[in-house]
């Protein structure tokens, strides 16, 4: 059977000219990643690729944020509803996104009229999840995309390890519809990842297709939510006053835990004044793992995050302990879990 390729792109290859690729039948580029961020070339690449009648997806990096805050920033980007489209789920940095996490994003996507109808879940990481079965997956008119790269440079066609390679073998009872099998292929003037595909560009435009009803996911189950279960989860609290005084919180386990919690963010806020206090966290497996002896939270400024971004994964609990002047500033805290 011959193979056709197509590269997938982002930012990364930004100035990259569609027009040059010698060996692209179709082209996926990224479009957004969670709810903050729009890849700043996807315009132009779609606009190139309507101009040279190329097959065109999109592709979203799924982050630990609400499935339909995500899937509302994909539907504001992508330009076309129409065009197909792919999830791409893997880690990144402290998030690990789970198999509940994946489908919550694919039920929202076709619930906001996206015809999302590819998942990039390489078969490394779908070892590190626990190998899960993925007929939820298949259920809802979504197709494999593997990963494996053979090594070697060139063109996509010198690269390519052929039908019969790994890469095509099933998992999770799906067998891949696209093969990514390098990301060094050489095209455009650039390095490339390359995708391959068993067929020609008229059959995976048919296979893209829109299934008939996207917006109507199967009914819920352990692996497919209640979509009102998957909503920001918020829970407020008063950091106890006094010389000392130490306040224990218990966040939900970012990242891990059977209950499918994403990222886990935490702050506070003062008023009346400026309080300074010391935060730690205990993190499974590493104890007390990271201490902020000095935390300034003032009444005139926006509530503070000591850690800069999301709780590291495995986080049990929180120390916040008033330390130096002012220790009865009244000071409240924030916890919110990205998914539940």
């Amino acid at each position: 059977m011959t193979a056709i390729f197509g590269p997938d792109i982002s930012s990364y290859q930004s100035g990259l000219v569609l027009s040059r690729l010698a060996n692209a039948s179709f082209v996926i580029a990224k479009t957004t990643e969670g709810t903050y961020y729009t890849d700043a070339d996807y315009g132009s690449w779609r606009v190139q690729a309507a101009q040279l009648k190329k097959l065109f997806l999109w592709y979203h990096f799924l982050s630990g944020q609400g499935s339909t805050a995500q899937a509302a920033h994909t539907a504001a980007n992508v330009g076309d509803p129409a065009l197909p489209g792919m999830l791409d789920a893997e880690p990144a940095g402290t998030f690990h996104p789970t198999l509940t996490q994946i489908i919550g994003y694919i039920d929202a996507a076709h619930a906001a009229k996206l015809n999302l109808r590819l998942l990039y879940l390489p078969r490394w990481y779908w070892e590190q999840i626990g190998s899960p079965d993925l007929s939820d997956i298949a259920a809802r008119g979504v197709h494999l995309v593997s990963s494996a790269y053979p090594g070697g440079t060139g063109t996509p066609q010198h690269i390519y390890p052929g039908d019969g390679a790994a890469g095509w073998e099933s998992y999770g009872g799906m067998t891949p519809l696209i093969y990514q099998f390098t990301n060094q292929a050489s095209d455009g003037g650039q390095p490339l990842d390359y995708n391959a595909f068993r067929g020609t560009t008229a059959q995976l435009a048919t296979a893209l297709e829109p299934s008939a009803d996207p917006a109507t996911p199967p009914p819920a189950s352990p692996s497919n939510p209640d979509p009102e279960d998957d909503m920001p989860a918020f829970v407020t609290g008063q950091i106890a006053p006094g010389a000392g005084a130490e306040t224990i919180i218990l966040p939900p386990p970012a990242n891990t835990g059977t209950a499918g919690w994403g990222n886990v963010w935490f702050s506070l806020g003062a008023d009346f004044g400026t309080a300074n206090v010391r935060v730690a966290i205990f993190t499974h497996g590493q104890g007390w793992s990271h201490i902020y002896p000095n935390v300034v939270v003032d009444a005139k400024d926006d509530r503070v995050n000591p850690f800069g971004g999301p709780l590291p994964t495995g986080v049990q609990k929180i120390s916040v302990r008033r330390d130096g002047p002012n220790p009865d500033v009244l000071l409240g805290y924030l916890v919110e879990a990205a998914h539940r």
